[in-house]
């Protein structure tokens, strides 16, 4: 009987191992109407030392941000509103700590937070995304100068690129991208980078996977690299595969640059960001969904 019972589990675990390394679908799932939100967590800390001067500024921040399915394509993807519901944030420099809170009743009008503030509350870009998560079509819905950049960076964070094919647990895959970085007031040049991606596990239907970013490009000047110390970022995503959405992700860097403006000099950098599906979410209206 012993004998019996130990083939039998033998076999369920064969077949259960067999099962976690079938090839499945990565991807995104987008229903017009249908609004996901994160509560979302920032925290920045610096360590800086130019010559004999110290300082240790730090930002944190807590928001809740959501995006909006406009429209379903027929390729299964959609266009998609991008905002900010509600931001506290808390900057420390040179001895000073400003705070701000988009829910409090007066927050003045400090210049270090016009910005945001324009965009809280309002849908501030618009992005079609493919089921796979690639992003195109970028438009700002807020015209500020200097902007268009920043908000697109909010549209990326919500996504990160998967296979359009099956993989199975254990696969890695790359994505190469370019970052600017300026050699002087006139001059820019174009440093490669690499995002790196594994697909940890898969288990009660939610697919883990780690990622982290490479500078490629050598880069050997301290004035370069000061301007590339957040990149080198690695982090972790949550994918609800029935959903096709994002339930966590997290991104973290410690990182530190020496000799940069030609004198004794040190900064470092320490990076938390978090995100947290909320689900408080408005349901789909009827429409299309990618399957």
């Amino acid at each position: 009987m012993s004998i019996r019972i130990t083939a039998c589990l033998f076999l369920a675990l064969c077949v259960a191992s067999a099962h976690s390394e079938d090839p499945v679908l990565l991807q995104y799932k987008f229903q017009e109407g249908q609004v996901v939100r994160y509560s979302v967590s920032d925290r920045d800390d610096y360590d800086i030392q130019v010559a004999q001067q110290k300082d240790a500024p730090f930002t944190d921040q807590k928001s809740v941000k959501q995006y909006r399915v406009v429209k379903v394509n027929d390729d299964g993807s959609a266009v998609l509103e991008v905002m900010f519901e509600s931001v506290k944030l808390t900057i420390r420099s040179a001895g000073e700590t400003k705070t701000l809170d988009t829910q409090a009743a007066a927050n003045g009008d400090d210049p270090v937070f016009s910005t945001l503030q324009e965009i809280v509350g309002k849908p501030h870009v618009q992005v079609t995304a493919a089921p796979n998560g690639q992003l195109s079509e970028v438009k700002p819905l807020v015209e500020r100068a200097g902007q268009p950049d920043e908000i697109s960076k909010n549209a990326l964070d919500a996504f990160i690129t998967l296979p359009s094919q099956p993989i199975a647990v254990g696969t890695a895959w790359r994505e190469d991208f370019n970052v600017p970085i300026r050699v002087n007031p006139k001059l820019s040049k174009a440093i490669k980078l690499q995002r790196r991606f594994y697909f940890q596990s898969l288990e009660d239907g939610k697919a883990t996977i780690t990622f982290e970013t490479k500078i490629l490009s050598p880069v050997n000047d301290p004035d370069d690299e000061i301007q590339l110390i957040q990149r080198p970022t690695r982090g972790r995503i949550v994918l609800d595969m029935n959903r096709g959405i994002v339930v966590e992700k997290t991104v973290s860097l410690d990182n530190t640059v020496t000799g940069f403006g030609g004198i004794a000099s040190s900064m470092t950098l320490k990076k938390l960001h978090q995100e947290v599906l909320l689900n408080t979410q408005v349901a789909a209206a009827e429409g299309r969904q990618a399957n």
